[in-house]
């Protein structure tokens, strides 16, 4: 069956019904799904053009979506990803590997524990026999190949956002290569009942890529992400004038940025100096005191540590029930995440119970004294 054909039975209102319905017919029937998609006729170019001009080509040969053939496509997606689970479940893999996203670091993946093996991106046990295999293979080749097209029709966005970039002294290649993988991120995150289009999501995930990359990337010595995207906001709100400790709250009533931040940002701004400076009159220069990039960093000053410190206070402030759902959902006990209907079964309430508890947990996160610092960290 054509995936262009099976997305035309599904319906945003009645979804859950139709895929429900649709994977198990396709699996009785044993039917495959045909990923196979049309490009455009790539424009004309020069003899001598560059990679990226070839890579620009490519990239317009691929044809854009409006809203409705994306919401159609991305929903086709999310029924092959639940037809992969329902193979993965049948073929014995654990729950934990069930509902684990297919994505890059795939290829990158350790050695299976005794009695499993490495089979689709998944873990198996070793006495899977030849039909469950080929079936695995089959599900997850479709689900594989209709999420990458998803990718491929929204690079466009990537080549339409570079332009605010390109003079961020991080090569084009690099901004692109890191905007490219972000898109993985982005399909696997998107959750089309909220009603925003794929385009929009993709383009935050995107947007995001550049400025680690920049932020990452730009600086020899770098000053952590937050600090940097402060440091902006003040400029911007400044016109380019300086000021020192002494106008922290103007500053932050004209920037919007927290006080606290405003303050971290001035001095770490302060002290920002070129690596070739002279230091004393023996010639040494400021790159002669670095630190080895083998030292420990000191801990009031590690960009994780701060941020781990914001959230623990926001998560204080949150009843009992809500700190033990966004503990279990997201892991912040250093043990592994846990699903919707896991944490329901540990409380003991439903699953869309659940949801909504962690829905108005991380509202009053995001309102709250915490929420405009733990901002600066996204």
């Amino acid at each position: 069956m054509r995936f262009q054909d099976l997305i035309q039975e599904l319906s945003l209102e009645t979804f859950e019904d139709d895929c429900r319905r649709l994977v198990r017919r396709l699996d009785r029937n044993q039917e495959r799904v045909i990923c196979q998609f049309e490009r455009l006729s790539k424009p004309a170019g020069g003899g001598r053009d560059n990679i990226l001009a070839i890579y620009r080509r490519e990239v317009a040969a691929i044809p854009k979506m409006d809203r409705e053939e994306e919401l159609q496509f991305i929903m086709g997606i999310e029924l092959l990803w639940r037809r992969l689970q329902t193979a993965r479940r049948a073929a014995g893999f654990s729950k934990e590997e069930v509902e684990r996203y297919p994505g890059t670091d795939d290829l990158r993946c350790g050695t299976c524990p005794p009695g499993r093996q490495r089979v689709c991106m998944g873990c198996a046990p070793i006495e899977l026999d030849p039909d469950q295999r080929a079936r695995l293979r089959d599900r997850t080749q479709e689900f594989v190949a209709a999420r990458n097209e998803l990718m491929e029709r929204h690079l466009g966005i990537v080549f339409r956002l570079l332009e605010r970039y390109r003079y961020s002294g991080v090569p084009i290649e690099d901004l692109i290569q890191e905007a490219n993988y972000s898109l993985f991120k982005a399909v696997q995150g998107f959750d089309f009942t909220r009603g925003v289009r794929f385009k929009t999501y993709a383009g935050y995930w995107v947007n995001q890529a550049f400025l680690a990359a920049i932020y990452n990337q730009s600086r020899t010595v770098r000053v952590p992400a937050y600090i940097q995207k402060a440091m902006k906001k003040i400029h911007d709100a400044s016109n380019g004038r300086s000021f020192g400790l002494e106008n922290v709250e103007a500053i932050a009533k004209n920037s919007g940025v927290p006080i606290d931040l405003v303050r971290s940002a001035l001095v770490g701004n302060r002290y920002t100096l070129s690596l070739n400076k002279a230091v004393d009159e023996d010639g040494s220069e400021m790159i002669d005191l670095v630190e080895d990039e083998d030292a420990a960093v000191e801990p009031e000053f590690d960009e994780s540590t701060r941020l781990a410190g914001h959230l623990r206070h926001a998560v204080e402030r949150l009843t009992e029930r809500e700190q033990h759902v966004l503990t279990q959902r997201f892991g912040l006990d250093g043990q592994p995440s846990r699903t919707l209907a896991e944490v329901g079964a540990d409380l003991g309430i439903s699953l869309e119970r659940v949801r909504q508890i962690q829905k108005a947990a991380l509202d009053k996160i995001r309102t709250g004294e915490e929420g405009e610092l733990l901002a600066q960290f996204a």
